[in-house]
């Protein structure tokens, strides 16, 4: 998955990619938490001259991607808004934010950051109502509670050009199987067939 989206897909689609990697939790080893570390580690690591700020748990970095966890009208920043950190202050403990689509510029105080996670990965809960150049979906038996054909279908609707899933053939056939029964049903199977065709062997 580091590959896919370090190497292959700006590779073949563009280094202006923007790649988003959607997953179904938030916990375990393809859960965000875990997803995020991994890859910032790889895509945006420490180096010398470039700032990190530590708050509580969180090390975040010059460069790197984040989204927003609630709503802020004071820094009129919402719930699900995704950026990039462009200057962290060590001494002062702040930080810029440039938010996506149109690079508008957000100051953040420490209390701020607070409210901001690295958005390498989201869960695809957070990806509604947003769209993405190309999104890689892991999908695995060990999400069995959470791979319900509604959720496949809104990461998979998130795409604009490209989608990855990422997984077993076994995994993605329980989630077109099972509808959670309180949401419609979707042409999902449908979907991936037309876009990926039947004979696509396992990631």
């Amino acid at each position: 998955m580091v590959k896919l989206y370090l190497e292959w897909i700006p590779k073949y689609h563009g280094q202006d990619t923007e790649i988003q990697i959607l997953t179904p939790m938030t916990r375990g080893s393809l859960g965000t938490a875990n997803l995020n570390k991994v890859i910032q580690q790889v895509a945006n690591p420490p180096v010398n001259g470039k700032s990190q700020l530590k708050v509580g748990e969180k090390i975040f970095r010059e460069g790197d991607r984040v989204i927003h966890r609630r709503n802020n009208y004071d820094l009129n920043v919402f719930n699900g808004d995704i950026g990039k950190i462009t200057q962290i202050d060590n001494e002062d403990l702040t930080a810029i934010v440039s938010f996506y689509p149109d690079n508008r510029e957000v100051y953040y105080k420490k209390e701020d950051i607070m409210e901001l996670d690295l958005a390498y990965a989201i869960t695809i809960h957070k990806s509604q109502g947003s769209e993405f150049k190309a999104v890689i979906i892991p999908v695995l038996t060990q999400h069995f509670n959470m791979l319900y054909r509604n959720l496949i279908y809104t990461g998979l609707t998130r795409a604009k050009q490209l989608a990855v899933f990422v997984g077993t053939r076994k995994a993605l056939s329980m989630a077109i199987r099972q509808q959670d029964t309180s949401q419609r049903q979707t042409a999902l199977e449908e979907l991936i067939r037309e876009g990926a065709g039947d004979n696509k062997r396992d990631l």
